[in-house]
């Protein structure tokens, strides 16, 4: 969709994207609280465990900026629906795998493909809904499902590995993807007729792939082999290389991926900024609660997904609430405000220990993370595309959630590496191997308040009422400050 059809009135069927949206969220989610029994039936390695998560993650943040691209130039429609069938079809490989490989290439596939369509439900939304109070409403909406996508993800997790088999989780999405597929193509409009002249950075694409993937790696081969290691200096310094060789590419294309130019949008900066750190407490979190409360309090996989419960819950109480606020106070505001949610329940769960329990060392931490991925889920969307022309909404769409899938991907990394690296790898974490992890999260937490306070000073994205009020006085030629207060 474009900003033309916005502006003719026309407006996507926000459901169906919605309804896509969750499956890749969920996605992610879902297979956390299966990890321990995936690993016991494919004799997954400890280190080699992490990728089931890391492999979903990096693919769909590395081939994000490529996806959005693509939607500009060959249709969102396109990409929607061809994304999801093999979206589906990867769903259904991992869920016949009986080999670790199978199944981690699976869940890349999974990621890659869930790159073509994500961008594009995004770009749909932020492109069929003018700037203002519509289009903050339609990204509540956005926000609200994703953030359920997350949480209602372990909780789906859990009973499916506990009543059904691990295999479930991923045989899920078969039946719901065949149905979304055929309901896009019949209810999407086509619209790549606009854009088909435009080329795609394709070494570009590859290079910040290939960079994210080679960090990754490096991380997670350093809690086993320890960072002095020869494929982990190798793997680290060919990364930092070949995201310098993208920063120059960019620069040397007449089309680039990323143009740095858009960078000058303040909110949006900032707002990617965010959505890195947010993916990174979300990614972090889920994984170690979830391995807390299996290794340390010895829950089943459906004992450990209940224990989630509240979580979703908060997330369904709050969501309208929290879309409102953005919609009162302005993203900035409430960034803020999540930010200390996520610190200071990151800093209750970092003070666990082998004799805690669940009612209180996990649960008020946890409630409070769920409180704050709800309000990063929606005003971190509102921000990450502020102030974006339609021809370039598949780009800011793309780079956004390829922030969020990157912080994921990467962090998670971080986070397993600081817990073998401090306190020595094995199967079973140690207690100090989960503190340091939430303490890290907690760092990310300080992170977010700091980028929101500094990043958004100046552009804080307004609420908006007063910025539908007066858009005369946005010149044209600053889209940044076209969101400010």
């Amino acid at each position: 969709m474009t900003s033309t059809n916005a502006a003719a009135g026309a407006r996507p069927p926000l459901l169906l994207l919605c309804a896509a949206q969750f499956m890749l969220v969920l996605d992610f989610a879902i297979v956390n609280v299966a990890l321990a029994a995936m690993q016991r039936d494919l004799d997954f390695s400890a280190g080699g465990l992490q990728w089931v998560v890391g492999a979903y993650a990096l693919f769909y943040g590395g081939f994000l900026l490529l996806g959005g691209r693509a939607g500009d130039v060959f249709g969102r429609k396109r990409m929607f629906v061809g994304g999801l069938a093999v979206f589906t079809l990867a769903s259904l490989a991992g869920g016949l795998a009986h080999e670790p490989w199978l199944l981690v290439l699976a869940r890349a596939v999974q990621g890659l493909s869930a790159a073509a369509v994500s961008p594009a439900v995004l770009a749909m939304i932020a492109g069929g809904f003018p700037e203002g109070p519509e289009r903050v409403k339609a990204m509540g909406v956005f926000g609200a499902v994703s953030s359920a996508g997350f949480t209602g993800g372990v909780v789906a997790g859990g009973l499916l590995t506990e009543y059904l088999t691990w295999r479930a989780v991923m045989l899920v999405n078969v039946p719901v993807g065949v149905l979304l597929v055929a309901l896009a193509a019949k209810r999407l409009t086509a619209d790549h007729r606009a854009t088909r002249s435009t080329s795609l950075d394709l070494p570009g694409a590859v290079l910040v792939t290939s960079a994210m993937c080679a960090l990754t790696y490096g991380l997670t081969a350093a809690s086993d082999k320890g960072w002095g290691a020869t494929p982990v200096l190798t793997a680290l310094g060919g990364g930092a290389v070949l995201l310098i060789a993208f920063l120059i590419v960019q620069t040397k294309v007449a089309q680039p991926l990323v143009p740095l130019s858009i960078f000058r949008n303040r909110a949006l900066s900032a707002g990617n900024g965010i959505a890195f750190l947010s993916g990174g407490v979300m990614s972090v979190s889920t994984f170690f609660i979830t391995m807390y409360m299996q290794q340390v309090l010895g829950y089943s996989a459906l004992k450990a997904s209940m224990g989630f419960f509240p979580q979703a819950f908060v997330v369904f109480l709050f969501s309208l609430p929290v879309v409102k606020l953005t919609h009162r106070l302005g993203a900035r505001n409430v960034l803020i405000a999540g930010g200390v949610l996520l610190a200071i329940g990151s800093g209750l769960l970092a003070r666990v220990t082998a004799d805690s329990s669940y009612l209180l060392g996990v649960l008020p931490g946890g409630v409070l993370l769920g409180l704050g991925v709800t309000v990063m889920m929606i005003a971190t969307a509102i921000a990450g595309t502020s102030g974006v022309s339609g021809p370039q909404m598949g780009l800011a769409s793309g780079l956004f959630n390829s922030s969020r899938q990157l912080g994921v991907g990467l962090c998670l990394a971080v986070g397993v590496a600081l817990a073998g690296v401090v306190h020595g790898t094995a199967a079973a974490i140690p207690v100090g191997g989960f503190q340091g992890a939430f303490w890290f999260t907690t760092a990310l937490s300080v992170a977010i308040v700091a980028v929101s306070v500094l990043g958004l000073r100046r552009t804080a994205v307004a609420a908006a009422a007063p910025a539908a009020a007066a858009p005369q006085k946005a010149p044209a030629a600053a889209p940044a400050t076209a969101a400010a207060k």
